[in-house]
């Protein structure tokens, strides 16, 4: 007779727990992370000590199982990377959307626009995404004038697909002027565990005729930076932020509140706030990707805990100078020696697809530090998808240096405001008629965004959200 067994979920469980700690002596985050969606996928009662009341995985119950089962194995040397991993299944949550309709925003509602495609679009995926469990919509200017709330599709068409300026008007409140300050923490207010929420503006600051712009700009940036650091002060929070554009036809109100006829393309911005678990849900359906028309640009914030390690490898190839390879998986260079001109460098192939942020956020240099002043970095996205030495990893990084010497160099990514939103940003907008570059740009915007930024990363403190340390031997 011949008995055919049949392996459980959790049998396979911990044989790929056994596989990944041998393999390397460690489970990386990516690994973790694998662990825990199988974990927290499976029915079986055997994962139940791993997951809270709601059915979610717990990652300190979790890393406490892997640490006394690796013990059991003797691999108790094995090092366990979590990251920030959030639980899983993240139970479905409500969705707020706030769509300001002050004045300056009918331009982007007349006829067919970018704007509303966009938008109809993003709102549809939500509601059939699987996250939502309630699409609540409203209008908002100094008050909330107007509420939808658990839109249908035929209520989320009439939100904004048949829009125009009249309806704008229609829907109320005082439309006069844009008080960022006052819409952002109305909207912060609504979001907690259960509620996240959207934001749609133009996000052009209304200093007014009579205040000062430079102080009322100061003063607004300042008190968006309180409002957001006590939510985290309160709440594990997130914030996406795209940068689109659409075709506008209507009146602009400059910094003065001088009304200008303006026909021309135009940014505006989808903010999307929540608990690092919504924000993660949502990155992870694509939603944002999937938007019509596509996005310029993309920021995402967190709240630091711990900074994640990422997967890497040192490539062998190419180098400047001279290394062995024997040490390279263990993420030591050995036998290094500098080049005829004395310049020593290597590439490193890093998994940053674990991390909230946008790919091409690693792409820009100044968001590295190098703990050796006298290395210089450079990042490009791996294009190669059929090399398999960089299979598994998103970016490749050019490391050099003119002063080669035995030590650790640890590369960190840190939490800042990208260099587009300077680009982006006006400081005086009563030529936006006759200066094409200025329609490009929103008045204001670097103030608004140094306030958000400053909170989720306060000025004077690391702010590392991602690093891996390289050892170099001569």
């Amino acid at each position: 007779m011949i008995f055919v067994g049949c392996k459980s979920e959790f049998d396979e469980f911990k044989q790929k727990v056994i596989e990944d700690a041998k393999s390397d002596q460690r489970i990386d985050q990516k690994e973790y992370e694998d662990l825990a969606a199988l974990a927290g996928s499976s029915k079986e009662g055997a994962f139940k000590t791993f997951k809270d009341q709601d059915g979610r995985i717990d990652n300190e119950k979790l890393v406490t199982y892997l640490r006394k089962f690796l013990d059991s194995k003797k691999l108790s040397a094995v090092e366990i990377s979590t990251g920030d991993a959030p639980p899983t299944q993240v139970a479905a949550f409500n969705m707020n959307v706030f769509l300001e309709n002050s004045a300056s925003m009918d331009g982007y509602v007349k006829g067919v626009t970018n704007f509303e495609t966009a938008i109809y679009n993003l709102l549809g995926d939500i509601k059939i995404s699987g996250i939502c469990d309630s699409l609540n919509l409203s209008y908002i200017n100094k008050t909330i004038p107007y509420q939808k709330k658990n839109a249908v599709s035929p209520e989320i068409q009439d939100f904004i697909e048949k829009l125009e300026p009249a309806t704008f008007r229609l829907r109320g409140g005082d439309r006069s002027v844009s008080d960022l300050k006052s819409i952002l923490n109305t909207v912060l207010h609504t979001v907690d565990n259960r509620n996240a929420a959207i934001l749609i503006s133009d996000f052009v600051f209304s200093p007014g005729n009579k205040a000062d712009a430079q102080d009322y700009l100061n003063n607004q940036s300042v008190g968006i930076k309180i409002d957001f650091a006590e939510k985290l002060h309160a709440l594990d929070l997130a914030a996406i932020i795209l940068h689109l554009e659409s075709n506008f036809d209507g009146l602009y109100y400059d910094k003065t509140d001088k009304p200008i006829q303006l026909s021309a393309k135009r940014p505006y911005y989808i903010w999307i706030i929540g608990t690092r678990a919504q924000v993660q849900e949502i990155l992870q359906k694509k939603i944002v990707d999937n938007i019509k028309g596509g996005y310029q640009h993309k920021l995402v914030l967190q709240s630091i805990k711990d900074a994640q390690t990422p997967a890497f490898k040192i490539m062998y190839k190419p180098q400047t100078g001279h290394f062995d390879a024997k040490e390279l998986p263990q993420g030591v260079i050995t036998n290094a020696s500098a080049s005829a001109d004395g310049e020593f460098g290597f590439d490193v192939a890093v998994d940053f697809s674990n991390g909230l942020q946008d790919a091409s956020y690693f792409i820009d240099p100044a968001n590295y530090v190098l703990s050796n002043k006298h290395y210089h970095l450079t990042a490009e996205l791996i294009q190669d998808k059929n090399n398999p030495a960089l299979k598994g990893f998103t970016h490749l990084l050019h490391i050099t240096t003119d002063q080669l010497r035995d030590e650790n160099v640890e590369v960190s990514v840190v939490g800042k405001s990208p260099s587009w939103v300077d680009t982006l940003s006006s400081e005086d907008d009563v030529n936006i008629a006759a200066d094409n570059a200025e329609k490009q740009r929103t008045f204001g915007f670097k103030y608004l965004l140094d306030g958000v930024c400053e909170a989720f990363y306060p000025p004077n403190t690391t702010n590392t959200i991602s690093k891996f340390n390289i050892q170099i031997k001569k």
